[in-house]
């Protein structure tokens, strides 16, 4: 039997603003979230007052139905007191996940890289190379080697070096990037006109393979950096992904 809710003046006031016609009914809107009555659903409060005002409502329903809507009621009260903890770890998730790329490097697990500076010098006790060259930030896509007024230089764009730190955790990558524009300089590809070519970049991809070597770096970390900065595709400039990846593989394997 359904019991109607009806609109006694002497009923709390929060429920003067009812329509509905059926127990069933209150409970389906209920569920759908369209009760209309002074933002009651959506108050941080809604729990408290509706387990609050229950028995004042009950009052006003049939009798024979009073259990059934108080099964209804709990079973209610269980469903959105789940959906609101679901929420609540989508939600701290969504906020971890956002935070991730920010907490992860100064985590104390992580790994600390060094500066770009030491690992230059790295470079240089490995291979027995005067410090013939200057390192030096610019405002420089990547990282480049070129001369200017006799003196040579390694430029690079912190922003970029940073990314890749960030990307490849470790310092491989780096010491791969500054390998090469070292193998640039010492195999006078800056003295010529013209720009890169596939095969110059070729032999500078050879030469920091055969550093990092050196270096202790496995195969896989010194080729690692490919992966982000090479293109799948050769073009005008630069050889293809595999094609850097087989020259520092030559590069290694020389040692």
């Amino acid at each position: 039997m359904a019991a109607t809710i009806g609109r006694a003046t002497t009923m709390p006031d929060q429920f003067l603003l009812f329509s509905f016609k059926t127990v069933n009914d209150f409970m389906d809107r209920l569920l759908r979230n369209k009760l209309r009555c002074r933002n009651f659903f959506s108050s941080p409060l809604f729990f408290s007052s509706m387990v609050k005002n229950f028995p004042v409502l009950c009052f006003y329903l049939d009798k024979q139905v009073y259990f059934h809507f108080l099964k209804q009621f709990i079973c209610i009260l269980l469903l959105l007191g789940t959906t609101i903890l679901v929420n609540s770890q989508d939600a701290a998730r969504i906020n971890t996940a956002g935070s991730f790329q920010s907490t992860s490097l100064s985590d104390s697990t992580a790994t600390v890289i060094p500066s770009t500076e030491k690992l230059l010098e790295d470079i240089l006790s490995v291979t027995g190379l005067q410090p013939s060259f200057t390192l030096q930030e610019a405002h420089v896509l990547n990282i480049e080697a070129s001369i200017s007024h006799k003196e040579r230089f390694i430029l690079y764009n912190p922003s970029f070096i940073n990314q890749i730190n960030n990307i490849t955790r470790d310092k491989w990558a780096t010491l791969t990037l500054l390998a090469h524009e070292i193998g640039h300089h010492l195999n006078g590809h800056t003295l010529r006109k013209g720009g890169s070519s596939p095969a110059l970049e070729l032999e500078a991809d050879e030469f920091a393979g055969f550093v990092l070597y050196k270096l202790g770096a496995t195969l896989q970390q010194a080729q690692k950096v490919m992966k982000y900065i090479a293109k799948p595709v050769a073009s005008s400039t630069h050889p293809s992904r595999e094609d850097r990846m087989q020259a520092i593989s030559k590069g290694w394997h020389r040692n």
